[in-house]
């Protein structure tokens, strides 16, 4: 019995990771065909709604996990998210990719991703209250009306996209493929947890691991897509977007709900390493004009050491 059900949850991944990988696919392609027929950028398109939409998972478990009073996985997943984000998807993605373009207005959202990670880790310190959640949350609608006072967001999109109604049918595959995207990593988070709590892993381990990659599927999936259909834009900005986006709404809302406190592993391991990622990647993208297979595969490595660091020191 325990076999068949554990062939099930296999199967169940599986398909879980084909629904996502296709609806990636065509979110991407349909996001690139809105950002052109409205005249705005791919970066904005990425930093705004392929971002905000492609972290959803890690907004649902973590305020889940924070409602159920189980903070050790609120916490992991979004720490552990933005780790697997720079290390794992974006390094996969500048690997697999002939190299991802790094224009200047993307070195701007760096920096500001980077600001974002140190204000959170000072947070983190003494522990997040829920006046320190709503702050961070206050910070992600301060950072929407900065993005939209940007020369590439001023425009009203509404009345171009009356004046366009060929950006109907772009819109309508968009929110097709972003439900392709959350119903496959929903699936995906369900049977692999199901899979690690049947091997016996720890509950704080799943977080940082299996729960915060799971949750970046979604990253995952449509920043490698982007990155091979040359769209940079979308590929970088999904990934600094999704950052600023769990760290500001996924980590702040958790904690508007109760008081979070890191335990010690994670304020000396797994929040070192998700700064130490975030300060490598704004020095790559300010230093090479394309994060290319060399980059990609630093990051894969320090990615690497930390998943070892996480289930063998």
């Amino acid at each position: 019995m325990i076999i068949m059900e554990l062939a099930i949850e296999f199967i169940l991944f599986v398909l879980g990771l084909a629904a996502l990988l296709k609806g990636a696919s065509i979110f991407t392609e349909s996001a690139a065909r809105i950002a052109k027929g409205l005249g705005v950028s791919e970066i904005a398109i990425g930093l705004t709604l392929v971002a905000f939409t492609t972290s959803l998972p890690e907004l649902a478990v973590s305020v889940l996990s924070a409602l159920r009073g189980v903070s050790g996985i609120a916490l992991g997943n979004v720490i552990g998210s933005n780790i697997a984000n720079i290390g794992l998807v974006l390094g996969l993605a500048a690997v697999m990719a002939p190299g991802i373009a790094v224009q200047r207005s993307e070195l701007k959202q760096g920096y500001i991703m980077l600001a974002v990670t140190l204000i959170s880790v000072l947070f983190l310190a003494d522990g997040l209250s829920p006046v320190k959640g709503i702050i961070l949350v206050a910070g992600l609608f301060g950072y929407i009306y900065y993005l939209s006072r940007d020369k590439d967001m001023k425009e009203n999109v509404i009345e171009k996209m009356m004046k366009r109604g060929n950006l109907s049918k772009g819109i309508i595959l968009c929110a097709v493929g972003a439900a392709g995207v959350l119903i496959g990593a929903e699936i995906m988070v369900g049977s692999s947890m199901r899979i690690a709590e049947s091997f016996g892993i720890s509950e704080a381990v799943i977080g940082l691991t299996l729960v915060a990659v799971g949750t970046s599927l979604p990253e995952l999936a449509t920043s490698i897509t982007a990155a091979v259909k040359k769209l940079e834009g979308i590929a970088l900005g999904n990934i600094i977007g999704s950052n600023i986006f769990n760290l500001l709404m996924v980590m702040g809302a958790s904690a508007a709900i109760g008081t979070i406190t890191a335990d010690l592993s994670m304020l000396s391991q797994s929040v070192p390493i998700m700064l130490l990622l975030s300060v490598i990647l704004v020095i790559l993208m300010k230093t090479e004009n394309r994060l290319g297979r060399i980059e990609g595969v630093a990051l894969l490595s320090i990615y690497a050491f930390f998943i070892y660091m996480k289930f063998f020191l």
